[in-house]
């Protein structure tokens, strides 16, 4: 079966790639098998905040004061509302006195709306402008159409800002902890940004919305295509040929799919067997 055939889409995209190398049996049980997935706190306040952010960006120069919690608590009731399937939710972070249910709700819609005012400080003080593309829209949550490596790949990069200095930042906005360690995320969409625009980001970042702080912007010359091209194409053999090797380890214990993972004895991996070498799945 081809790319497509198995997953029903047309395209790849990093966070695809990502799951598949964390974990291959997460991606197989999650993007190939459909298995209903526990929702969590997490991606709720993520994706509130993420378009807390952008209705701010959206707004007009200097317009008066914006109200961060009525922004962030109406878009996490429409996302919780949205996510709530029925199955519990998971709830990230570790707990403390104030919040012995670690990162749940009501640690979200207290932190959610210091995050997003974090956001506002940013883009008043720090000296970072939009770039603004070919049709005069702010890049904002803009949608990458590419093909690498013969390979269709999409994404939405977060920001692309113009840095004090005049240099091209892809901007990405995090609510983990801690940055990722690699910047593959941010290469990959200087990549896709130069095929479609025709104008190639120096330099990524990270913007760590617990903190409000910008990571140091590091250079993206050392992502190239030809590379990506070699990640994208060897992701796809992979996926076609039923290579998904399970990750056992610390992060099980928040997989979205664990109860269906034979890894880990999963209450309903019985449903779900290993692959044979013979399979058509």
């Amino acid at each position: 079966m081809t790319l497509e055939e198995k997953t029903g889409k047309n395209y790849i995209s990093h966070s695809a790639m990502s799951t598949w190398l964390n974990c291959g049996w997460s991606y197989y049980l999650s993007r190939i098998q459909n298995v209903p997935q526990n929702p969590s706190y997490w991606l709720v306040g993520g994706k509130s905040l993420h378009e807390g952010t952008e209705i701010y960006d959206a707004l007009p120069p200097l317009m008066g004061d914006f109200d961060s919690t009525a922004v962030f608590t109406a878009r996490w009731e429409e996302n919780y509302r949205l996510a709530d399937n029925g199955m519990p939710f998971r709830a990230g972070g570790r707990e403390t006195k104030a919040y012995p249910n670690k990162e749940d709700a009501s640690w979200w819609l207290d932190k959610g709306p210091k995050m997003l005012d974090f956001w506002v400080q940013f883009r008043q003080d720090s000296g970072y402008q939009m770039y603004h593309l070919p049709d005069g829209a702010p890049a904002i949550e803009t949608e990458l159409n590419v093909e690498v490596g013969g390979v269709n790949m999409k994404g939405f990069l977060d920001r692309l800002m113009v840095a004090p200095t005049g240099e091209l930042v892809v901007v990405d906005i995090k609510t983990s902890s801690k940055p990722p360690v690699a910047f593959t995320q941010l290469g990959t969409y200087a990549i896709m940004t130069e095929k479609l625009l025709g104008i190639r980001p120096t330099l990524g970042a990270y913007f760590m919305a617990r903190t409000g702080e910008l990571t140091p912007p590091v250079d993206l010359s050392h992502y190239t295509e030809p590379r990506l091209g070699q990640w994208v194409s060897g992701f796809k053999i992979a996926v076609e040929n039923n290579i998904f090797i399970p990750q056992p380890g610390f992060m099980c214990g928040t997989c979205s799919v664990n109860k269906a993972c034979y890894a880990v004895k999963g209450e309903d991996s019985h449903m779900y067997p290993e692959l044979g070498a013979d399979t058509n799945e």
